[in-house]
């Protein structure tokens, strides 16, 4: 159940554009945690956009002229495996290119995954148990 950030220079997404990037990205959580498609699990899934102003971000220490795309997911370790890690990063990062406000393919996005120990990840005042939402999940003696 990722929580995901998007940060990203103001007006680089529009009001439908962010809606669009999250059911895309709310989608690519569902599939690459493997969980089960239910209406509580996909409300478990936050997709956060936090727009800073130009004058705000830099790159080489000098101010950005130019959209520049960061995506910060949240997610309870072992949640992805490693081919999930490589899809997530891949597809988020089309879904985040497909949806700017430029044409420019040299847009630098990045995407990075910080998984946090199940004992630390709590929602509606109780502790996650990630198997318990996952689907197929093998049991611990196969």
């Amino acid at each position: 159940m990722p929580k995901m950030f998007v940060h990203s220079v103001q007006g680089t997404f529009s009001r439908v554009a962010r809606s669009q990037i999250a059911k895309a990205l709310t989608d690519l959580g569902m599939r690459c945690e493997n969980l089960i498609d239910s209406k509580l699990i996909r409300r478990g899934i936050w997709v956060f956009f936090d727009e800073h102003h130009p004058d705000s971000v830099f790159s080489g220490g000098e101010a950005v002229t130019a959209p520049q795309i960061a995506l910060v997911a949240y997610a309870i370790r072992g949640g992805f495996n490693d081919s999930a890690r490589t899809q997530f990063i891949a597809e988020a990062t089309a879904i985040l290119r497909g949806h700017a406000a430029t044409s420019d393919p040299a847009t630098p996005i990045y995407v990075v995954i910080q998984e946090t120990p199940a004992a630390d990840w709590g929602m509606y005042g109780k502790q996650v148990e990630l198997e318990n939402m996952q689907k197929n999940r093998p049991s611990a003696s196969e």
